[in-house]
């Protein structure tokens, strides 16, 4: 029993002294703070401190997410902004004190970099539960700052080549109020990462390139820093939802070459439908809507020309058929009728006359008859050519269109990049 309450008198004991080391840890900190702060002035830069020159701003972004507008040529993107400079008024390399962890509260009492993103669009801090900042100061005077952003930014992108695009988005950092000759803004190496997580559903980061942008407005430069985002857009749906089913509604269209001259229900029913299938298809897709002509554009427009020339195919065969029967019944009646007159007696009976015309008659039809198949055999003949000519043109546009969109690429400028 002695022996039970010595050892619980001890544990006591230890656990008293190790409750006031960490409140004399905390105490130090506490007063280390104090004192840092009692004459920091947070409205100066700490430029006039430094011997060497303007603060050096070092940026990182940690990208957590990234996406894109299927309405507008904008993107989203969630990331850490990571910075790092020195501001030797608060330096205290006596302390003992490896690094200070400041709260979000204790952030504006001290100087910060005021850089803004030149093209956003919308952005906002996040603070839930609390305020996602860090504040971290080292001992030399060295100062981690990071927080969470997210926010809309603006991209130029060129849909030429839509949907077999490859896009170029960017964001550019520059100081607002504070000129090269009190802060300077660069990379950090790596400039920016990329988390594991990240998924797109439309485009795939090939890669990132980071450039600088320096800026003179009036009489005054700025520093200013940029990253591109090289994207390539997963044309799988396009390939799946548009090509695919647009190639099938051509070759379907086809299948009025093989039916009879005479089907002409089946066949004009036939190239209605796949006119109307391939415009709903278009609707169907979301086309970008812009000023110019892309390559989605050009191969819907291919598509319904097919399709309609299909359409115009048998309605030539049968106009061409028509007029021609036509023209051989109008020529024969007034041939034979004229001949009869001239052949006729005055004096002739009405009988006569009646079975005159009557032998006319069937001679006639007997002449329509051998006409009207003479301009069948032509109109299947024209089906026949049309069997070879449609997919065989077809194909030839096809390689072409797939030879220029896959080769080809638009002119873009690019920001001068980093050395």
């Amino acid at each position: 029993m002695e022996k039970l309450t010595l050892l619980g008198i001890s544990l006591w004991i230890l656990s008293c002294t190790e409750r006031t080391s960490c409140s004399g840890n905390f105490t130090s900190s506490q007063k280390i703070v104090d004192t840092l702060l009692s004459n920091y002035d947070e409205r100066v830069s700490p430029t006039d401190s430094l011997e060497s020159g303007p603060v050096e701003d070092i940026v990182q972004l940690y990208i957590l997410s990234l996406a894109s507008s299927d309405e507008t040529s904008d993107f989203t993107m969630s990331f850490f902004l990571r910075q790092r400079w020195r501001d030797i008024r608060l330096s205290h390399n006596s302390s003992g004190v490896s690094v200070l962890e400041l709260h979000h509260k204790a952030i504006n009492k001290v100087w910060i970099p005021d850089i803004y993103f030149v093209n956003e669009k919308t952005a906002h801090f996040h603070d839930v539960s609390v305020p996602n900042i860090m504040f971290n100061i080292f001992p030399d005077g060295r100062v981690s700052y990071s927080v969470r952003v997210t926010g809309t930014y603006t991209c130029e992108m060129d849909l030429r080549k839509y949907p077999l695009d490859i896009q170029t988005c960017h964001i550019k950092i520059e100081s607002y109020g504070q000129s090269t000759n009190s802060l300077t803004i660069r990379w950090n190496s790596p400039p920016v990462v990329l988390s594991k997580n990240i998924k797109m559903t439309q485009f795939r980061i090939e890669k990132t390139v980071p450039f600088i942008c320096d800026q003179q407005y009036m009489e005054y430069n700025y520093s200013c820093i940029g990253v591109n985002f090289h994207l390539s857009r997963m044309n799988g749906f396009y390939f799946i939802h548009m090509y695919v089913p647009s190639i099938l509604i051509v070759m379907l269209s086809w299948i009025s070459f093989w039916l009879d001259i005479e089907a002409t229900a089946a066949r004009i029913s036939l190239g209605i439908l796949t006119v109307l299938a391939m415009t709903t298809q278009n609707k169907l897709t979301g086309v970008q809507h812009v000023s110019y002509v892309t390559a989605m554009n050009v191969w819907t427009a291919v598509s319904l020309a097919f399709v309609f020339l299909g359409v115009i195919e048998y309605a030539y065969i049968h106009v061409n058929t028509r007029k021609q029967v036509k023209k051989t019944i109008n020529e024969k009646a007034s041939n034979s009728i004229s001949s009869n007159i001239q052949n006729s007696n005055e004096i002739e009976s009405e009988y006569s006359e009646s079975n005159g015309e009557a032998k006319v008659s069937q001679e006639s039809q007997i002449k329509i008859a051998s006409v009207d198949d003479l301009d069948k055999k032509n109109g299947r003949k024209v089906d026949r050519l049309a069997r070879i000519v449609f997919p065989i043109f077809y194909v030839f546009v096809n390689v072409i269109y797939w030879s220029i969109y896959t080769v080809w690429e638009p002119v873009k400028d690019e920001p001068q990049l980093i050395h």
